[in-house]
């Protein structure tokens, strides 16, 4: 779909709004709706979609960080471009401190100035679309492992199905998720209608009335042939915008603003589709998007095939055939480490991902041998005992050339029905990259707690209890303390923070949820301040972790 993609401009000076949409709405990828003021705008995006604001600083009644602040309260991912004519050092640490992605300052060539809000505009649109779509697709790839386990783990077939549609649709972040069988009435005739079946639904919002809801989910339903033939040629289909009303089977009150629809294949034919549709805003859908749904809907038809299988000739050694294959898909679809062994210590199956970890040719050169048979290839020989004989989590290393990769293993009994041991079973996953994780985690809070000493206004973290754990030189100057008279004590034995009622408030957000700002009156080195406060919950859920940033600002009277 290539409609406009939505951005809204906040300035008080009309003039400057309309440059702006002039020039932004040269290339016809942006539509821009322009405000006067941050009160008008705040009621716009309550109402409709944006992908990027721009805002003017020095605006009557709210300015451009008082506005930011309102809007990074519900969406802290919006790119947001403070466009101001006060290029003043303060202004700049304050956007960026508050959640601005660009700070570009008025002045200077009109020409190359919109030039700069263009490309920081289209650029800032482009790392949030990239961003959402990589986060997307590694939530739909590891939906994808977590359903595969779910076939894997014995789970009834129609309650696996119904948790894989809701994993796809918590994945993927749509409005609705559901998949159809495909049916008709003369299987000879290819050009005969076809109708839909639902098989399952997720939904994250009411998008129909109960009686039509009802409806889709146990009624057969026509098939527009624009919109199947592309499925039944096994090719995804992404709806246009302008036909979905006319396509669209579940149709109501509410039209879908995007579809995006996968063929689900079982035996090598179309068997079915999965649906997925946002009712919200529309979606540009990524290419990574796209090819781990394919996966997906991939994965559920072997799922599918492997139920049709299981209730049908079983006992066949055809369908037995047929079975194993698809066991073997679906185990080389998971990312992790999986290899079954008999009493003997030989390998009995190995998957794709344990084969690439013993640096086998294939999965089924393992079958048969022990361990010690791959020493040369990477695994190092003093972990071969741990691996045989460990019962819990271990960690264990393998070379593969030059480079050392480390795997988080386990190995438990692999039992049948009476209890007996037949073997064992071990899973495994490659940790390489956790300590980076780690060290990038560090290197954000130090960067994180950096950015706290430097603002201007006091900042004070503490726990749900009220104990302090982090508070900045502003507060302490405040205070008039230091620090190792505040750490680690609770705010109420804090004389300053108890003039102020910071306790009395604290507990009122920690019961709401909510946060609280308040005017409060103090006197700081025999000088009379009203000292502006805030309490805000960072995490609302009341559980052990949860943390409550208060900030002090002080504005001197007179």
């Amino acid at each position: 779909m290539n409609s406009p993609v939505r951005v809204l401009h906040v300035d008080d000076e009309q003039v400057i709004c309309d440059l702006t949409k002039i020039s932004l709405e040269k290339g016809g990828r942006l539509e821009v709706d322009i405000v006067n003021s941050a009160q008008d705008a705040l009621k716009l995006i309550q109402s409709r979609i944006y992908s990027c604001i721009i805002s003017d600083y020095e605006m009557p009644h709210m300015n451009g960080l008082d506005f930011l602040k309102e809007v990074r309260n519900f969406d802290k991912n919006i790119p947001f471009i403070l466009f101001s004519g006060k290029g003043r050092e303060t202004v700049i640490i304050d956007a960026i401190n508050t959640g601005a992605d660009f700070y570009i300052q008025k002045g200077g060539d009109p020409k190359a100035l919109f030039a700069e809000l263009n490309h920081k505009v289209q650029y800032a649109i482009q790392q949030r679309n990239t961003t959402m779509a990589l986060k997307r697709r590694d939530s739909v790839l590891e939906a994808v492992s977590l359903v595969s386990n779910l076939f894997l783990g014995g789970e009834p077939f129609e309650k696996a199905i119904k948790e894989a549609i809701t994993l796809f649709g918590l994945a993927t972040e749509v409005d609705a998720v559901r998949m159809f069988k495909i049916e008709t009435d003369n299987k000879d005739d290819v050009h005969s209608e076809k109708y839909i079946r639902n098989i399952g639904s997720w939904t994250r919002i009411t998008i129909h009335p109960p009686d039509r809801e009802e409806y889709i989910r146990n009624s057969r339903l026509i098939v527009k042939p624009d919109l199947i033939i592309p499925i039944m040629k096994g090719e995804p289909y992404i709806c246009d915008i302008s036909n979905i009303l006319y396509l669209d089977p579940c149709r109501s009150e509410i039209e879908a603003k995007s579809v995006a629809i996968f063929p689900v294949f079982v035996n090598q034919s179309v068997w079915g589709l999965i649906w997925f549709a946002d009712y919200i805003c529309e979606r540009n859908w990524s290419g990574v998007e796209i090819d781990a749904l394919i996966a997906a809907s991939s994965m559920i038809g072997s799922a599918i095939q492997q139920d049709l299988m299981k209730n049908s000739l079983i006992a066949a050694k055809e369908e037995y055939a047929e079975m194993y294959s698809l066991m073997r898909r679906l185990c080389d679809t998971v990312p992790d480490i999986l290899w079954a062994k008999d009493n003997k210590e030989k390998f009995i199956f190995v998957n794709q991902a344990g084969a690439d970890f013993l640096q086998a040719y294939d999965t089924r050169e393992p079958v048969g041998k022990e361990e010690e048979e791959f020493l040369k290839r990477g695994i190092i020989s003093s972990q071969i005992p741990i691996i045989k004989n460990s019962d819990s989590s271990i960690q264990i290393q393998s070379l593969s050339g030059s480079k050392t990769s480390n795997y988080d293993i386990i190995t438990v009994p692999f039992k049948i029905e009476d209890g007996k041991q037949i073997g064992t079973v071990t899973l495994g996953r490659d940790i390489t990259r956790y300590p980076d994780i780690e060290h990038m985690l560090k290197k954000s809070r130090e960067r994180y707690e950096s950015v706290i000493q430097r603002v201007h206004i006091g900042i004070i973290l503490a726990d749900i209890h009220g104990t302090i754990s982090i508070v900045n030189k502003r507060a302490l100057e405040l205070m008039q303390t230091t620090y190792d008279k505040v750490q680690g004590r609770p705010l109420n034995t804090i004389e300053i923070l108890n003039n102020m009622n910071i306790p009395q408030e604290f507990n009122k957000a920690i019961k709401t949820g909510k946060n609280i700002s308040f005017l409060s009156k103090c006197e700081i080195s025999q000088v009379l301040i009203d000292m502006y406060c805030k309490i805000m919950v960072i995490v609302p859920e009341k559980q052990e972790g949860s943390e409550i940033l208060i900030t002090l600002d002080p504005h001197y009277t007179t």
